[in-house]
């Protein structure tokens, strides 16, 4: 088998999204090794995770308040097959729409799967200063197509939505159809073919919109 990490990371230089009540991700160090009252070297560190940093999945409670919680969204939902929709060749604010993927899938059997939108945007800009004012990104015409054929989830390495775009079509359309968001997902390049086995996991947090993921695509099952 083989194993490809789609996860983006936090670090301490993760640049956040350029508003003032946008979180940035933080490390504060508890207990490093020359304070250690025990004298045994330890290291102890807390971490301020605002999820939407980096790699994470969104639950219908992101925009419903009596949505579900991502500590509810079933594991046969996380964990499972996925088709690969590639569409590298779209260029800086150019939208995915149905036809798009329609295209890219074609005879695909998508029901029960999960859908992996591939631009590579992520990989060419992430950490760039206008990296929210230029991706492709999906259209309301493209949530639609994957709600029609029957996916239970959807990644992607561009935007959700159109920049700008403060009514959030597409998130609407797509949580509220249950179908939970995978956000900033990368180098899907190195995937095989337009089928791969997907497990993507949140941390399990109770009562929350959204958390941090660490997601692989696993090739050769």
């Amino acid at each position: 088998m083989r194993y490809v990490d789609l996860t983006t990371s936090f670090h301490r230089e993760l640049r956040p999204y350029d508003a003032d009540w946008y979180p940035r991700f933080r490390i504060h160090y508890v207990m490093e090794p020359d304070h250690d009252p025990n004298g045994t070297t330890r290291t102890f560190t807390r971490h301020e995770i605002f999820p939407h940093n980096a790699t994470h999945v969104e639950s219908s409670l992101h925009f419903y308040p009596d949505g579900t919680p991502i500590a509810e969204v079933p594991l046969d939902t996380l964990i499972g097959p996925a088709v690969v929709a590639d569409l590298s060749s779209k260029q800086d604010l150019e939208p995915v729409d149905g036809d798009d993927l329609e295209r890219a899938i074609g005879d695909l059997d998508c029901r029960g799967k999960r859908l992996l939108v591939r631009t590579d945007y992520v990989n060419r800009r992430w950490g760039a200063p206008d990296f929210w004012d230029k991706p492709p990104y999906l259209t309301p015409g493209a949530a639609s197509w994957a709600i029609d054929r029957g996916v239970v989830l959807v990644g992607l390495d561009c935007l959700t939505e159109r920049p700008g775009d403060v009514e959030s079509p597409v998130h609407r359309a797509l949580l509220s159809a249950g179908i939970p968001i995978l956000e900033y997902l990368r180098n899907m390049g190195e995937l095989n073919g337009r089928e791969t086995f997907l497990v993507a996991l949140p941390l399990l947090i109770e009562g929350v919109e959204a958390a941090a993921a660490r997601v692989v695509a696993v090739e050769g099952l």
